[in-house]
């Protein structure tokens, strides 16, 4: 992997490959994640998969996607810690698969370069016609989220569980503020975007890295101030535990979520020790919930844990029935204390330490991840070597895992009951 830097700000990253016979590129326009700016973005990540001056219609870019050999372009929205991600993505096949390669690699890039800086303006505003549709599909989109029982739960866990409004709502937006848009404040958003965000673009593939380079720097990227970006977010501890219950008519079964604060510090070796941790708890088919919880005591239908590192909390989620959310926690309470006991067996965690450097190695074989993998070296400015991630992870002990087990707090609780 190797870094260049186009200008203040703006960072290419090449990763030569002939691994694979697509060429992958991604552009993340990266901000602190405010709620003032969060529905902004979302809504542009939807404009810009849709129209440019160029193709003014949804039905024009696609037909420029066949043009490039049947290329998937995408647009998305992601937040890490309190950073806010707008990434542009585009995938086609490698250019020494085709006769016109060398072509097809400038088309491709000024395929982009129209579509994120030449977007579709009447004036100093987004074209009407295209931003009311638009606008419409993002609020459908976050309207539906009540009618996914799992991630509306998970929704409103994280509304009551982090002290910042920031990290309260979903990284797509808030269905109010979308709606309080215009085309003309959507335009100052984005000019906002395109002049002061970090600017992380990585292209992987079977290509000439100065070729990639020299094209980059045609687009121009003006230099900005760097914003001020903190990738991990950590959150003093509640004295008390924050609980929420909801009734709705429309649901046969309820959902416990419960928000645990993890105390590892970003970047620390003791991950490693907490990664192990989540996956003997809930994060794998070997953990106590699962073959406990749920298979041996039948008080789930799904359950899990996920450790989300960028922000220190630890998440376990269940559907169960209404009549087991109190047995249910409590199960989950003894296996978390069994766990910080030490009442787990080495053989359990030899397994889930192999399946663990398994999953870390295939994923070496995807191209989206080793794309993410360089985003988050450039977002975070920390680096580990392949052979240094399973050193790490072959090192936990059992008494690692215990002694990080011990930092799990409870810090709230939402549950979804169906109303009788």
């Amino acid at each position: 992997m190797k870094k260049y830097r186009i200008n203040s700000g703006v960072n290419l990253v090449v990763i030569p490959t002939t691994q694979f016979k697509t060429l992958h590129i991604a552009i993340d326009f990266v901000a602190p994640a405010l709620t003032s700016n969060i529905s902004a973005r979302s809504l542009l990540s939807y404009l810009m998969a849709v129209s440019a001056r160029q193709y003014p219609t949804q039905q024009e870019v696609a037909q420029k996607t066949i043009d490039l050999y049947g290329a998937q372009y995408q647009t998305d929205v992601y937040r890490f810690g309190q950073t806010h991600h707008v990434r542009v993505t585009l995938q086609l096949p490698a250019p020494d698969y085709i006769d016109d390669g060398n072509d097809l690699l400038v088309d491709a890039f000024n395929f982009l370069q129209e579509m994120i800086f030449d977007p579709l303006l009447d004036g100093q505003k987004f074209d009407r016609k295209v931003f009311v549709k638009e606008q419409q599909s993002l609020i459908n989109e976050l309207e539906s989220i009540k009618d996914d029982k799992p991630r509306y739960a998970i929704s409103q866990l994280r509304n009551i569980t982090y002290d910042v409004p920031n990290l309260q709502s979903s990284s797509a937006g808030d269905i109010d503020l979308v709606k309080n848009l215009t085309s003309e404040s959507l335009y100052t958003a984005y000019q906002n975007m395109i002049s002061n965000d970090l600017v992380n673009i990585v292209v992987l593939g079977n290509v000439n890295e100065s070729d990639v380079e020299s094209i980059i720097k045609d687009w121009s990227i003006s230099p900005r101030r760097l914003p001020v970006l903190q990738p991990f977010y950590r959150q003093a501890l509640r004295p008390a535990t924050v609980e929420k219950k909801q009734y709705q008519r429309d649901i046969n079964q309820a959902m416990l979520t419960l928000a645990m604060r993890l105390d590892v510090p970003p970047l620390d070796k003791q991950r490693f020790a907490a990664m192990v941790m989540n996956a003997l708890l809930g994060g794998s088919p070997l953990s106590k919930l699962f073959m406990n919880v749920r298979e041996k005591a039948s008080l789930a239908y799904s359950i899990y844990s996920k450790w989300q590192y960028d922000t220190g909390f630890l998440l376990i989620a269940a559907g169960l029935d209404a009549d087991k959310v109190v047995q249910a926690e409590k199960m989950i309470d003894e296996e978390i204390l069994a766990i910080q006991n030490g009442e787990f067996e080495d053989k359990v965690v030899t397994s889930i330490k192999k399946s663990l450097i398994n999953d870390y190695l295939s994923q070496q074989d995807s191209p989206n991840s080793q794309i993410e993998t360089a985003f988050s070296r450039l977002l975070t400015g920390s680096e580990t070597s392949e052979s240094e991630w399973i050193k790490q992870v072959q090192a936990v002990t059992a008494n690692d895992i215990r002694l990080v087990a011990k930092k799990l707090q409870i810090q709230s609780r939402f549950i979804l009951l169906p109303k009788e």
